[in-house]
This record gives C-alpha cells, structure tokens and sequence, in this order.
C-alpha cells in the first residue's frame, strides 16, 4: 500500500512537473546560486514542488558548491542572485560588486546545525588536545567564510590566541572538505548541517561499520550568522517585480515546509535537496535508513540581518585584513521585500 501510494505520488509529480518545466520556458527567468546549507532548503523545495512557476516566475538554481565560484558567477552577471553567508556578501560589495541583501534566512533554531569534528583514528579528543603541539593541528574550514569567522569567535571565547600563525587551513568547497573529511584524511574541520549527520551514518567501505568521530564543539555559546539572500542591484532597479514575485513563492515554501510532514518532505522534495548537498547522489544510492537521521528544522520567514550583525561581521573582516572597505549597513540592505 505504502509503496503504491509512493508510486502514485511521484507519478503525480512527475507530470506535474513535466508541464511546470513546458511552462516554465514562456515565464521571466531569474538564476539563483544556492550555497550547500541549512537555510537554502526551503528554495530548493519551491523548486521542485513547482512553487515558482506557480507565482508566473522561472527561478532556475545554480548548483555551485565552492564559494569562490558563486562570487565569481554573480560578478561577472551570470547569476542574477544567491544565498550566501555575510561575510561573502560584504566582501563581494567591499570588491566593487553592487548587491544589495534582501532578507536574512535561516532555520529559527540553529543549535547544533554547526560542529568542529576530528576522527576518532586521530585521537583529538577536545580543543585543548587540537592545540596542545608545539605545532598545532589546524582545522579546515571555507576561506573568508561565516564559518571562520563563527570559529574565531569560539576560539576567542574558550581563551585561545594565535598572534601570526593561522589556526586553519583553509578550503574554498564545502562539498571537497566533507568528502575529504569523510575519507578520514583531514584531522578536523568545520562542518554544518546535513554534512555531519549524513557523513556520521555513511557506512565505511568493506563492511567496516559506521565512521567515528569525536565532536570538539557545536558552538553552544556562540551566535550563529544566518545566511543572506542578495541581488544584483541592478536586477533589483530594472525587475524589482520578479524579485517579489520571488519572495512570494518563497514565503510559501517556508510555510508549506514548516506545514508538511517528514514523509511528504522525503517523498517530494528530498532529490532537490541532495542535488543542493551532495550533486549527483539520488535517493536510491543512499544507504537505507539515512534519510531517517537528517533532522529538517522549522524556518523562519524572511526577515532583515540585524544591523548589530553586519557591524560584527565588518569589524572582524577589517580586523583580518580581508577587507579595507568599510561599507554601511544602509548601502547593503533593503527591507523592499519583506511583509
């Protein structure tokens, strides 16, 4: 019964989607990047429930996994728009890139959606065991990124300093660091959501079990940044109503997300979000239960990046010497679209 229901189900969305994509042809286009986090899901459900064209509106996601190749899409106009972390935002618009953030976006709970993971086969047990050495094992991380930047702040907070030597070694693909890590050929690193649960219940090869990791924070005491979604300015001044038309399709992938059952996500929406996280993995190459590990956390509706944010994050960058620029809060944001 159940696996009928599930045939007629993706029967349904097959022809429906097959007469979305007939549509969707005839309809303004926009193209969106989607970085590989939590915050994205909610667009990449909108895409595959059809939810855009739904609103008369073509967005066709970009699948970019490494940082520096998204930035490298949106300034050169190849991308009209994507979800991105502050500090890639700020940088872009810092480097002469004109964008503007629209909202904010991130699940409302992000506790534990972040952690610094070693494999157990390093015996590195503890932040105070990773830096004990005379020569420290550096944590891998994405170059210039949120994460780093949430990691000095943990860092900072439990007492570490690091006068010239970085404490990290530094990736630009989220994708590459988790597969590496997973490989067990990286001694720690900073992984988000779903990577750590997915990377946790993959079976090793050869019948060798699950992987085990120690888990040296989740970064309990530290404020998480939400991801940003931001525009070209010039897409926002000459199609100002296809962004709208954006975000009313968006509001209601939040909705309907935040409405559905964990088995509509699965059966629905769940090969858009592997396309996101994991390009070129199905459903079908996933080992059983998996799938039933992945906590999907409840959204928020768009909202504005709290001024006190994008001030901490500008500081930091300046701080680091990432950035010379000191671009203002009014410059950046618009709260055009948000209800």
């Amino acid at each position: 019964m159940v696996q009928a229901r599930r045939l007629l189900l993706f029967v349904l969305f097959l022809a429906c989607t097959f007469n979305l994509f007939s549509a969707a042809d005839e309809l303004p286009k926009i193209r969106i990047s989607l970085s590989p986090v939590m915050s994205s899901a909610t667009l990449a459900f909108a895409e595959g429930w059809g939810l855009f064209e739904k609103h008369g509106l073509n967005v066709e996601l970009v699948g970019l996994s490494d940082d520096e190749e998204r930035s490298a899409a949106l300034m050169a106009g190849d991308i009209d728009g994507m979800v991105c972390g502050v500090t890639t935002a700020i940088l872009l618009f810092a480097s002469g890139t004109d964008i503007v953030i629209t909202s904010a976006a991130y699940p409302d709970n992000q506790t534990n959606s972040l952690a610094i993971l070693s494999p157990s086969s390093f015996n590195i047990h503890s932040l105070q065991t990773l830096f004990a050495n005379n020569k420290p094992t550096k944590i891998a991380t994405i170059y210039r990124s949120d994460f780093e930047y949430e990691t000095d702040r943990l860092l900072e907070s439990a007492g570490f300093k690091f006068d010239r030597e970085s404490p990290y070694v530094y990736w630009t693909d989220m994708l590459q660091l988790a597969l590496w890590f997973a490989a067990q050929s990286v001694p720690a690193a900073v992984l988000p959501e779903p990577y750590v649960t997915y990377i946790a219940n993959f079976p090793l090869p050869g019948g060798a079990g699950l992987p085990q990791f120690n888990h040296l924070s989740h970064f309990e005491e530290i404020e998480q940044l939400p991801s940003v979604v931001v525009f070209r300015r010039p897409v926002l001044e000459e199609h100002s109503e296809l962004v709208g038309t954006f975000y009313d399709a968006y509001r209601e992938a939040i909705t309907t997300t935040n409405c559905s059952d964990r088995e509509q996500l699965i059966e629905m929406g769940i090969d858009r979000i592997l396309a996101v996280f994991f390009p070129g993995v199905t459903e079908d190459t996933i080992p059983n239960g998996i799938l039933d590990s992945f906590a999907i956390p409840h959204f928020s509706q768009p909202e504005m990046l709290s001024q006190e944010q994008f001030d901490a994050v500008v500081a930091w960058l300046v701080a680091k010497r990432y950035t010379s620029g000191n671009p203002s809060y009014e410059d950046m944001t618009t709260n055009q679209f948000l209800q």
